[in-house]
């Protein structure tokens, strides 16, 4: 019998062939530490008047809106087909180690399926699976004294119970740590950086409900695309904050790297601020909030080049 709590918990997830139509997942994630993806039901009472009634006294169910967020450490496996989904776009090189580099591209299509297993009190462990998932936003966190976190906000097309429940196996894998991790801007390592933080919204409308369905339709983008980011590093001299106050474009570049694979993320960014302030005696740090721009193109704005041991991304 398994534990009747959270520790027996596992989450997989597999690329669909066709949007919303669920597939077996085979990836399973070592680093899973949390989700919170709950179907919404939409309840649309009746507003009629009865003589003599006082209460509502008809209702229908409305249409279901599925997401929410999955908490997850940032591990060199399985990773690649995450990418796909958080990019658009990836291209795959190379053999042992493979060379994966995703840009944005069109998410139009591409989906997966996510199937959560949750332990329930008897010890039972019920697969909740949702097909035609797309992710709306996610993030890439890391402080001092910490392993990287993968933050996912995931909308899914339904929510099935009762179907059978993926056997999981785990990649020989390791996660990303803090002592791993690099700053660099144009060219130069920040010798101090304490925090880093990058957000990423591909501005996917996710409640496209429609008459005859209760689910909603494929999630599509509508909207430009915004990375943006910070981190808070020493006050070194005037360079940083000289940038903000012109304006001036430069590479900001975050990197992991534990000797056999490597996640290194590219952008063409832009400062937007902050001024560094005396809080006290002590040692004064300097926060450096950025957004990443198109340039020549949007994989100039932010490109991911993951090296690890997956064979391909799908």
């Amino acid at each position: 019998m398994v534990a009747p709590a959270g520790i027996s918990a596992q989450l997989g997830f597999k690329s669909e062939t066709t949007y919303g139509t669920g597939v077996t997942p085979d990836l399973f994630h070592p680093g899973f530490l949390s989700e919170s993806i709950k179907q919404e039901i939409a309840r649309i009472e009746s507003g009629g008047l009865r003589a003599g009634r006082r209460t509502t006294h008809q209702w229908k169910s409305g249409g279901t809106t599925i997401g929410g967020p999955v908490s997850l450490e940032l591990w060199d496996e399985p990773l690649a087909t995450l990418l796909t989904h958080m990019f658009g776009s990836v291209v795959t090189s190379g053999a042992g180690p493979y060379t994966h580099t995703a840009t944005m591209g069109d998410l139009t299509g591409k989906s997966f399926t996510v199937q959560v297993g949750r332990p329930d009190i008897a010890g039972t462990v019920q697969p909740f699976t949702y097909a035609g998932c797309k992710l709306p936003s996610w993030s890439l966190a890391c402080a001092v004294g910490e392993i990287a976190k993968l933050n996912l906000e995931v909308s899914a097309q339904t929510e099935t119970t009762g179907t059978a429940l993926a056997s999981a196996s785990y990649p020989t894998a390791a996660p990303f740590v803090f002592v791993e991790g690099s700053v660099s801007i144009a060219g130069s390592e920040i010798a101090v950086v304490e925090s880093l933080q990058l957000d990423v919204s591909n501005a996917l409308k996710v409640d496209r409900h429609r008459i005859g369905g209760s689910s909603v339709a494929q999630q599509l983008e509508s909207g430009m695309r915004e990375a943006t980011g910070s981190f808070s590093a020493d006050f070194e001299d005037l360079t940083a904050y000289n940038r903000y106050l012109a304006g001036t474009e430069v590479a900001v570049v975050m990197a992991f790297n534990n000797g056999t694979d490597s996640l290194t993320i590219t952008t063409n960014s832009r400062f937007d601020g902050e001024t560094p302030e005396v809080a006290g005696p002590e040692q004064l740090m300097q926060p450096l909030p950025f957004k990443c721009l198109g340039g020549v193109d949007d994989a100039a704005a932010l490109t991911a080049v993951l090296v690890n041991g997956e064979e391909f991304a799908t």
